[in-house]
C-alpha cells in the first residue's frame, strides 16, 4: 500500500515537472509578429536554382500552361535517363508533361531531353572520383562527347536551337576544348537576344573557360553581366557586381540574403547611395528601400529612413514583391513617427494585399507589426484609448491564413488592453469607438464593437475596482444569452458561491487544467449562473450600505465581514467575477498573446493588467485578516459573533467561546463527535 502510494506521488511530481518545463521551454508566440520587410529568410540560391525556376516556366511554354510545374520538374530534373524513356513511351501516365511528350507533337521535346540527360550522366561519370577513362591519357575527354557535340551541332530545326546550342557549349567545356567553345558560343548565340536564359547560361560556360585559360577578369566581367555573383573571383564580389550589374535580380537576392549581417550593410549602403546619386540603377526602388531598411535597422535614424521610403514608392522596383514591400515598410516608419495622414488609405491597400495573395500570411503579420509595435504604445501613451484599442482590434482580427479572420475575442491584445482601463475610461471608449468617422467605420469592420461585449467588461472592471452603482447600471444591460455564451460561465466558473469561505487557495486534481486556482477538486457546478456578475454586484453594493448605514453594531460588522470575504473571494476562489482568465500553468483561460519576460514586446506593453502586481489581488492579499478580524471588533453581541464564527468555519471557537448561542446548540445537536475536536 506504501509502495503504491509512493507510485501515485512520484507520478504526480513527474507530470507537474514535465509541465512546468514544456511551460517554460515554449515555443511561445509573440505579441509583436517580426515580420521581414526587406530581408531574406532562407539562404542564398545558386544559379542553377534561378535557372531551374525560369527554364520550368520555358518549357511549360513549350508545351501546355495546362501542364504543373511539378510535373515538369520531375521529367526534366528528377528522373534519370532510364525512367525518362521508359515514362516517355508509356501512355496514360499521371503525369502530364510525359503524356504531352509520348503524343506525335512531343516527339522532337523527348529526343532533346533524352540527349540532354545523357550529356548529363556522362559528365557527372567524369566528375566521379571513381571515373576510369577509356584512354591512357585523363587530360583526354573529348571522346567521351563528341557524339553528343556532333548530334546538338546537326540539328536543323527552330524551336530548340538553343537548348541543343547549349548542350553542345556545355559537352565542349567538358571536352576541356575552352577555345572552341568560347568560338562556337560566340558564334551560335550572337544574333540571340540576351534576354534569352540558353544564351545566359551558354555565357556562364564562356566565363569558365576564360577562367581557365587564366584570363580571370574577362571571365568576371562575364559572370557579372550574368548575374552570377558567387562566381567572381575578386574579393569584395558584391561591389564589383554593384559596379557593373546593378540590376541583376540575383545580386538584390544576395543582399537582401545578407542584410541582417550589420557589417555586410555597413558595407553596402555606401556603395547604394552612391550608385543612386550617379542615376544608374533602372530599378532605383531596390535600392532606395535597401538605404531605408539600412537607416532603420543599423543606423536607428528613422528621419533618413523615411526620406529613403518615400524616394522608394516613387520609383521603379525589379518585382512586383519589392514594390508592395517597399509600402509596407512606408507605412511601418509613418507609424513610428506617428504620422496618419494616410492611415486610412495604407490599411485599405494592405487589405487588398492580404486578400489577394493568400499563399503567406507576412502581410497580415507586418499590419500587426506596424499596429502592435508603433501605433498601439504611442496612443496609449498620449491617452487616445479608444483609437489603440480601436487599431488594435482590427489587428487582432487579421487572417493568419487564406484570409479569413479569427473570432478568438477574450484571449487577443485588444481585450487585454480595454481590462487594463478603468470602467469609466473604458465607458468612455465605447462612446468614443462608435462615434461616425471614416477611420472608425473602416476599422469596426472588423473589430468587434457591440454593447453586450463593451458593457460586460465594464461591469467587470467596475466589480474590480468596487464601483458596484457603476457595476450594476452596466451588467444589467447586458443580455442574458450573451452572458450564457461566456467560457466561464459555460465551464461553471461562476457558479461558486462567492460568500462561502475556502481553506485554501491552490489545489492539483489531475483534470485538464493541471493546475487549478480554486480549492475545491472536481468539475465546477453546471448549475446556471450568467446573472452571477450582476446579483454579485448587487449583494455587494448592499453589504457596503450596509457597513454604514446599518443600525445596529452587529448588522454594520456583519455586513463588513461578508463584504470582506466577498471581495477576497471575487480574487481568488471566485476569481471570474473580476477576471476572464488565470495565468497559471496549462490553463485553458490563458490569454494567447500574453507576452513572457524575456519577449521584446514587454516594454511595449508594460501597461497591461497583469493579476500577479495588481492593486486588488495583493490588496485584499495583505489585508483580509486584518479586515477580517475589524469586522469581528465591530460585533457587539454573542449571537453575531457566533455567526460571524460559524460562516468562518470555526466551530470550536464558537463551542468554547459562546456555547450558549443557538449557533453552538445547533452544532452540539448535529456533530456527534463534536467534542472530539474541542
Amino acid at each position: 500500500m506504501k509502495l503504491m502510494q509512493f507510485l501515485r506521488a512520484f507520478s504526480l511530481l513527474l507530470i507537474i515537472s514535465l509541465s512546468i518545463s514544456s511551460y517554460a521551454c515554449g515555443p511561445f508566440f509573440p505579441i509583436i509578429p517580426t515580420p521581414r520587410y526587406f530581408s531574406i529568410d532562407r539562404p542564398v540560391k545558386s544559379m542553377s536554382e534561378y535557372d531551374k525556376e525560369e527554364n520550368l516556366l520555358l518549357w511549360q511554354q513549350l508545351t501546355s500552361p495546362d501542364i504543373p510545374l511539378s510535373d515538369i520538374e520531375e521529367a526534366v530534373y528528377s528522373d534519370n535517363r532510364d525512367i525518362f524513356m521508359t515514362k516517355s513511351h508509356t501512355s496514360g501516365s499521371d503525369n502530364l508533361f510525359y503524356n504531352f511528350l509520348n503524343d506525335k507533337e512531343g516527339e522532337e521535346l523527348r529526343d532533346f531531353l533524352s540527349t540532354a540527360k545523357e550529356m548529363e550522366e556522362r559528365w557527372k561519370e567524369i566528375r566521379s572520383p571513381w571515373y576510369y577513362p577509356k584512354e591512357r591519357d585523363t587530360r583526354n575527354t573529348s571522346g567521351e562527347f563528341q557524339e553528343i557535340i556532333d548530334k546538338c551541332k546537326a540539328y536543323s530545326g527552330s524551336k530548340l536551337a538553343d537548348r541543343y546550342a547549349l548542350q553542345a557549349v556545355r559537352a565542349l567545356f567538358a571536352s576541356r576544348k575552352y577555345e572552341q567553345c568560347i568560338q562556337y558560343a560566340d558564334s551560335v548565340f550572337r544574333s540571340v537576344l540576351a534576354s534569352n536564359l540558353l544564351k545566359r547560361m551558354a555565357e556562364r560556360y564562356v566565363a569558365g573557360c576564360w577562367n581557365r585559360l587564366g584570363n580571370k577578369q574577362r571571365a568576371d566581367s562575364i559572370f557579372a553581366r550574368n548575374g552570377d555573383l558567387l562566381s567572381i573571383s575578386e574579393k569584395n564580389q558584391t561591389a564589383y557586381m554593384i559596379a557593373r550589374n546593378p540590376d541583376a535580380p540575383q545580386l538584390m537576392d544576395y543582399i537582401r540574403c545578407n542584410a541582417n549581417d550589420s557589417a555586410f550593410m555597413e558595407m553596402v549602403m555606401p556603395l547604394a547611395s552612391d550608385l543612386l546619386k550617379k542615376g544608374k540603377p533602372k530599378y532605383a526602388g531596390d535600392w532606395y528601400l535597401l538605404l531605408a531598411y539600412g537607416q532603420y535597422q543599423q543606423k536607428n535614424n528613422l528621419l533618413n529612413a523615411r526620406k529613403y521610403v518615400r524616394n522608394a514608392v516613387n520609383s521603379s522596383f525589379s518585382s512586383p514583391e519589392l514594390q508592395k514591400l517597399a509600402h509596407a515598410f512606408k507605412m511601418k516608419l509613418d507609424a513610428a513617427r506617428g504620422d496618419s495622414h494616410s492611415l486610412l488609405s495604407d490599411l485599405k491597400w494592405m487589405e487588398d494585399v492580404i486578400l489577394s495573395d493568400t499563399s503567406t500570411n507576412e502581410w497580415g503579420r507586418m499590419t500587426q507589426n506596424i499596429i502592435y509595435q508603433h501605433w498601439v504604445p504611442l496612443l496609449w501613451k498620449k491617452r487616445d484609448y479608444a483609437k489603440a484599442i480601436l487599431l488594435c482590434a482590427y489587428a487582432d482580427k487579421f487572417p493568419q491564413t487564406n484570409g479569413e479572420f479569427d473570432s478568438n475575442d477574450y484571449s487577443n491584445l485588444s481585450f487585454q488592453m480595454m481590462g487594463s482601463l478603468s470602467s469609466g475610461q473604458l465607458a468612455s471608449v465605447f462612446r468614443t469607438i462608435n462615434r461616425s468617422t471614416p477611420l472608425n467605420n473602416f476599422l469596426r469592420r472588423k473589430a468587434r464593437t457591440d454593447k453586450d461585449y463593451y458593457y460586460e467588461l465594464i461591469g467587470t472592471l467596475a466589480i474590480r475596482e468596487e464601483k458596484y452603482d457603476r457595476a450594476v447600471k452596466f451588467l444589467s444591460q447586458v443580455s442574458p444569452q450573451y452572458l450564457d455564451s461566456l467560457t466561464i460561465c459555460k465551464d461553471g466558473y461562476l457558479s461558486r458561491d462567492p460568500f462561502t469561505v475556502y481553506p485554501s487557495r491552490w489545489s492539483y486534481y489531475g483534470d485538464d487544467d493541471m493546475w487549478a486556482s480554486e480549492t475545491q477538486a472536481g468539475v465546477h457546478k453546471k448549475t446556471p449562473a450568467a446573472d452571477a456578475k450582476l446579483k454579485f454586484a448587487s449583494k455587494m453594493r448592499e453589504y457596503k450600505k450596509e457597513m454604514k448605514e446599518g443600525k445596529t453594531a452587529d448588522k454594520r460588522g456583519m455586513a463588513r465581514l461578508m463584504y470582506v470575504i466577498g471581495r477576497f473571494n471575487s480574487f481568488e476562489e471566485c476569481w471570474a467575477l473580476t477576471q476572464y482568465w488565470r495565468g497559471t500553468i496549462i490553463n485553458r483561460f490563458y490569454p494567447t498573446l500574453q507576452y513572457w519576460d524575456d519577449d521584446y514586446a514587454k516594454s511595449y506593453f508594460d501597461f497591461l493588467f497583469d493579476y500577479d502586481r495588481t492593486i486588488g489581488h495583493r490588496k485584499m492579499e495583505s489585508c483580509y485578516d486584518k479586515e477580517i478580524t475589524k469586522a469581528l471588533n465591530m460585533l457587539s453581541s454573542d449571537e453575531a459573533r457566533a455567526e460571524a464564527q460559524y460562516i468562518l468555519g470555526n466551530l470550536k471557537t464558537i463551542v468554547k467561546k459562546y456555547p450558549d448561542t443557538a449557533i453552538s446548540n445547533h452544532i452540539k445537536s448535529s456533530c456527534d463527535n463534536w467534542k472530539t475536536w474541542l
